[in-house]
């Protein structure tokens, strides 16, 4: 569709009276002829019923759910690559998914020729591929590998080129399932990045993920998916608090029906996660902060929900350089602290740095939980605030370490 089309339909995808329903027990030829239209007698389960949805050109859309309640039903049916069994849906413009990345690679050809051969299949022309061929390279960090077999790869090689394939479409329309934690930290950063600068040139982007501080940050609406249905859809401070409540009622149920009656837990069963982060330097808040170096002290507060049930979680915060590198990080495990709960399994762990030591620059603050041994991440939120730091001192370096001189007449004895 060209980009008049576009611009002339304020809403870019509309769906209505959205339904999928799959026949899980059925013989392969009821489900074909299911497939094909016809009536069957089988049982059904719907995935997703009676959904209707508008998405304005621009808007990022979160959408968030538990496990099962039809997020990537929703997402596949927009997304053209599931058919309807009820309803209808409208889409707008040229869509790009990050959905099951690097699905259509074939392992025998090398990474040029799987961005050359399914490049197509997301709307770039062989003239166009070509063009950008050094700049999904350069994006993806894979370098020589490019031409190697992709059997070759590691999985974390894998779905680095299929994304950067994938977003280098310059779609209308975005689509982001779970896939901000592909490759390590550094090429997570460097994806998010990307992301956030097609949401800001006006891309619409639908984001689904479980990680909701990320989502109420990023959205300007959120969606709440439960049992196929649509429940809830507004503003992603609303929304997440629902759902919040939904998730601790549902926890507190579950834990009655057991017998232990503990209070309600704003996480799910086995699980931690970051409800809210307030980063400030001497007392304000706000993004960007301002830092004097060797003076102002940092204070990184990180409220939490986690099960009761389990020991409690890991606070890590970290102060990063642009380019994703971590400058230093500290770690309430390390340093021998176990954070606080309440009888539901929400805290507050806070960390200052006091009379900071950090020299001229731009650093990023990032803030995550664990397992408590350390073997596994429950939640992060990469960048929730930036510190600017302007220094005098003329002598170079980032920061400025505890140090004495001593001075001698003549050599030393």
């Amino acid at each position: 569709m060209s980009q008049a089309a576009v611009a002339e339909h304020p809403s870019v995808i509309e769906a209505h009276n959205l339904g999928k329903a799959y026949f899980p027990h059925a013989r392969p030829l009821t489900r074909l002829r299911a497939a094909l239209g016809a009536q069957v007698h089988a049982e059904r389960f719907w995935a997703l019923r009676e959904v209707n949805l508008s998405v304005a050109r621009g808007e990022a859309l979160g959408i968030v759910g538990r496990n099962g309640a039809g997020k990537s039903t929703l997402l596949q049916l927009l997304c053209g690559t599931s058919t309807p069994t009820t309803g209808s849906v409208h889409v707008h413009g040229r869509i790009a998914a990050l959905l099951e990345l690097g699905a259509g690679f074939n392992p025998d050809f090398s990474g040029r020729d799987n961005v050359l051969l399914n490049g197509p299949l997301l709307g770039i022309g062989r003239e166009q591929l070509l063009a950008r061929m050094d700049e999904i390279i350069a994006f993806s960090g894979l370098g020589h590998f490019i031409d190697q077999p992709v059997k070759t790869y590691s999985s974390g090689m894998f779905v680095r080129l299929a994304f950067s394939l994938a977003t280098s479409v310059e779609p209308d329309i975005l689509v982001v399932d779970e896939a901000l934690s592909v490759g390590d930290g550094e090429f997570s950063r460097k994806s998010f990045d990307r992301i956030q600068a097609m949401k800001e040139r006006g891309t619409t982007i639908l984001f689904c993920s479980h990680a909701l501080y990320q989502v109420e940050a990023f959205c300007t609406r959120v969606a709440w998916l439960d049992g196929g249905q649509l429940r809830a859809i507004g503003e992603p401070h609303d929304v997440v608090r629902q759902y919040d409540m939904f998730l601790a009622q549902d926890a507190h149920a579950a834990a009655a029906g057991a017998g232990q009656g503990a209070q309600a837990a704003g996480a799910t069963r086995g699980h931690a996660r970051i409800t809210h982060t307030r980063i400030s330097v001497d007392g304000r808040a706000g993004d960007p902060l301002d830092v004097r170096p060797g003076e102002s002290t940092l204070r990184v507060e990180i409220e939490f929900a986690s099960d009761p049930a389990l020991p409690a979680p890991v606070a890590g915060v970290t102060i990063d350089l642009p380019i994703g590198m971590a400058l230093t990080c500290a770690v309430s495990r390390t340093d021998g602290v176990v954070l606080e709960r309440d009888a539901g399994g929400s805290g507050t762990a806070v960390l200052e740095f006091p009379r900071i030591a950090l020299r001229k620059g731009e650093y990023h603050v990032g803030v995550y939980l664990g397992h408590e041994n350390a073997v596994h991440m429950y939640d992060s939120a990469l960048a929730v605030g930036t510190l600017r730091v302007e220094d005098r001192k003329p002598e170079p370096g980032l920061v400025s370490l505890p140090h004495q001189w001593h001075s001698h007449r003549g050599p030393r004895p």
